[in-house]
């Protein structure tokens, strides 16, 4: 055994987390890999990430609610765009679109809902347990009641047209580097 500096790397799923600012009534989206369950009763639980800074930690502790969206492999394409950038300063829904994967209103989640990106993996809709975030320096971490799920098929990569994205996938592909 030797001594590290840093922890091994994981290789975890890569999710996207659509917010709706209360003000504009848009749909920002951003890329999450903090990103975790933590309990499943009395009610299910996970935690998340968020980086500081961003429009989707802003519209996410202004509102506490949010659609954890489980990327597919064949949305690797989407992680620049959506981790990259700012809404502040891209149509990112526009330009999800022209990369073949237009937003759209998941009615099954609720009329005041963000939109979503067509076929994820799954979706979570969650809440923000308690008033506030915990800071972690550089990205703030919530803890987020699951108030639904839907998931394609069975959920599992075997019934999955496209299986899940993960983060040894994309620094494979050289999308992502060792630091994230």
């Amino acid at each position: 055994l030797q001594i590290s500096p840093t922890p091994p790397l994981t290789n975890v799923p890569v999710y996207s987390l659509a917010t709706k600012s209360p003000v504009s009534q848009k749909t920002g989206m951003n890329i999450l890999t903090y990103a975790s369950p933590v309990s499943i009763r009395p009610d299910r639980v996970w935690c998340i990430g968020l980086f500081k800074g961003t429009a989707s930690h802003e519209t996410f502790a202004e509102t506490g609610k949010g659609i954890l969206q489980q990327l597919a492999v064949n949305q690797y394409s989407l992680v620049k765009l959506l981790g990259g950038t700012s809404l502040r300063d891209v149509d990112k829904s526009e330009e999800c679109a022209k990369l073949g994967f237009p937003w759209y209103k998941a009615h099954l989640l609720g009329a005041n809902d963000p939109d979503v990106l067509p076929n994820c993996v799954s979706y979570l809709k969650i809440s923000l347990i308690g008033d506030r975030l915990i800071d972690c320096g550089s990205h703030d971490v919530a803890l987020c009641k699951v108030e639904s799920m839907f998931v394609h098929g069975g959920g599992d990569d075997e019934t999955l047209e496209h299986p899940a994205l993960s983060t040894g996938l994309l620094r494979d592909m050289g999308i992502i580097t060792a630091q994230g």
